[in-house]
């Protein structure tokens, strides 16, 4: 074992500087915007600045992995500047405000770089014992990284806490927020990276297969998996003596059996591959073959899903992920699971181009329900000319209204409400899904539409007069909740007292006689949300103001309840002045 030392670690974090010095500018990029986010400085932080410094350092990690083993320095930083770029432009191409379909698309496309780490390197043949031995070597390191960045966090956490109950001295909550940006943002990342195995240690050729990995694959993983087969098993024979339809579920609990059993062929591939275990053999070669009748009746599954409740872009992942179980059984029984590394590389090839292109799984979604939506109006005569043409009076609850109702609003959710503007004269920009399916007079009833929301003052470093206000209360409030019968307590001192209670908030100025007064805040919030905007741009906009005092909202966060009604209040950030 190395001697660990500060010279040790400042020496490891020199070649992480010189081998990942792109990834570090990224790692640093998303440090300084988690930084920013906490002290909530006067800049707006899009999106799309998070996805590319956040999926930046993922690809940029696999990428240096790849590049590292060209023996030209310049073509080595040449085509890491050109991923670069490409990225960017990707990134800066995306809305300010993302879709929700476009977070499925990152989600994606993180996993497809983080995947991508482990086997990019170990493309060319004869590599399955140092892809095997890199995977488990990164794997066991990003655990102890967890671990040390837990304890370095819970330690100086500790150590910054007994200062507030010991000596009395006002930490705020911000200092709590930075310390957790620095040790699982800054430090954790670069600590991994520096003991990722280098281009020489990861081509080693020999299995370094320790023995909780043997317990943990042979005793624990694999008699889970054998019980869990026996369960769909007993479940499959049981829906065929019945000649019923599978539940829905079904294609859930197969995928986590797939993927476990994978998952437990990838860790046990060193003792398959030396035939020194029967059991570990047996599996092997009979779990692609047990798979089968399962994914058949995961087929029927995602059928039955789809036709009762139309294609979404879960669904759509769930039938692709079906495919590629079939793929890769097929070719483990054929090629006798010897080139293990295909599972991952497959997996990784099949979820990148499904979720890019024309051809990506949000495209077919997308138009599949539009033309199922078609389909619907057209029923209820609601389209003429490729138009919507709203009836009178609300539609009656039939099946079709239904389905046409939950097509709506799920493309608005999902695509935005920018993906139906070809059906509408009016522009659709920025509009809420009630507003669209009361103007065409659908049903509106039991839709679920939580949508969280989040208000911000575009600059709230305006200069604010206070000449008739002396009392100034900065107010930082987290997790206010809504639905509570008690009041729960903001700030208090000698001067005054301000409570959240029920969406209001309660002032109290102890130095006059009569100084307690309700601030309507749930109500204001009710009115900006009607702008169906994000930024407000006006500070008169997000003032409530009386006699006696004026509270101006600098943030406020939340989610919309099933009603227009509902707001429920997750945090905000204000300045109040009293008089």
């Amino acid at each position: 074992m190395k001697k660990l030392s500060l010279q040790v670690m400042i020496s490891r974090f020199r070649q992480v500087l010189i081998r990942f010095p792109f990834s570090l500018s990224f790692i640093v990029g998303f440090s300084v915007l988690c930084f920013m986010s906490i002290q909530r400085v006067n800049v707006d932080i899009q999106e799309r600045l998070w996805a590319f410094f956040g999926l930046g350092t993922l690809l940029n990690v696999a990428a240096t992995l790849y590049l590292e083993d060209l023996k030209n320095s310049f073509q080595k930083i040449s085509l890491n500047l050109l991923l670069i770029i490409i990225f960017a432009v990707y990134c800066f191409m995306l809305p300010e405000k993302l879709i929700e379909f476009q977070y499925y698309q990152l989600f994606s496309l993180g996993l497809v770089f983080t995947l991508a780490a482990f086997f990019i390197s170990f493309l060319r043949k004869n590599s399955e014992i140092p892809f095997w031995n890199f995977s488990k070597q990164s794997i066991i390191q990003l655990i102890i990284t967890v671990v040390f960045a837990a304890v370095l966090y819970g330690g100086l956490g500790l150590a910054i806490l007994s200062l507030d109950k010991l000596f009395k001295i006002e930490i705020s909550s911000k200092v709590y927020a930075h310390l957790a940006v620095f040790s699982f943002v800054l430090f954790a990342p670069t600590y991994f990276l520096s003991n990722i195995p280098d281009k020489i240690e990861k081509r080693k050729q020999e299995f370094s297969f320790e023995k909780i990995i043997k317990i943990f694959g042979l005793y624990i993983l694999l008699p889970i998996l054998a019980i869990y087969t026996l369960i769909l098993y007993v479940y499959l024979i049981q829906i065929v003596l019945k000649w019923q339809l599978p539940n829905g579920w079904v294609s859930t609990l197969v995928s986590v059996l797939g993927l476990g059993g994978f998952l437990c062929m990838l860790i046990l591939h060193p003792l398959y591959l030396s035939n020194k275990n029967k059991v570990v053999d047996v599996f092997v070669r009979l779990f692609p073959v047990l798979l089968f009748p399962l994914l058949v009746l995961m087929s029927v599954g995602i059928y039955r899903r789809i036709a009762d409740y139309d294609l979404t872009i879960n669904r759509l992942y769930v039938m692709i992920l079906n495919l590629w179980f079939y793929g890769i059984s097929i070719y483990l029984l054929v090629s006798k699971a010897k080139q293990i590394k295909w599972i991952v590389i497959s997996f990784a090839t099949i979820t990148f181009l499904s979720s890019i292109g024309p051809w990506s799984v949000f495209s077919v979604t997308r138009n599949s329900l539009k033309t199922q939506l078609e389909k619907q109006l057209t029923v209820l005569h609601m389209l003429k000319d490729g138009k919507i043409v709203p009836k009178q009076t609300q539609q009656k609850d039939t099946a079709t209204v239904q389905r046409a109702t939950e097509t709506v609003r799920y493309l608005v959710l999902s695509y935005g409400a920018e993906s139906l503007q070809p059906y509408f004269s009016n522009s659709l920009k920025n509009k809420h899904v009630y507003d669209i399916l009361e103007q065409l007079n659908l049903n509106t009833n039991d839709i679920d539409v939580n949508r969280y929301f989040h208000l911000y003052l575009e600059n709230d470093s305006c200069i604010f007069n206070t000449d008739s206000y002396p009392v100034f209360v900065d107010l930082n409030v987290f997790n206010s909740g809504s639905n509570t019968d008690r009041a729960k307590n903001i700030c208090e001192n000698s001067q005054l007292k301000v409570e959240f209670y029920n969406g209001d908030l309660l002032v109290t100025n102890k130095l006059i006689k009569n100084g307690t007064y309700t601030i309507a805040l749930r109500n204001k919030i009710k009115s900006l949300l009607k702008y169906n905007i994000e930024k407000i741009n006006s500070p008169e906009k997000m003032t409530i103001k009386s006699e006696n005092y004026k509270l101006i909202l600098k943030t406020v966060s939340g989610k919309r309840n099933a009603t227009k009604e509902g707001i429920e209040l997750s945090n905000f950030d204000a300045y109040l002045f009293l008089k």
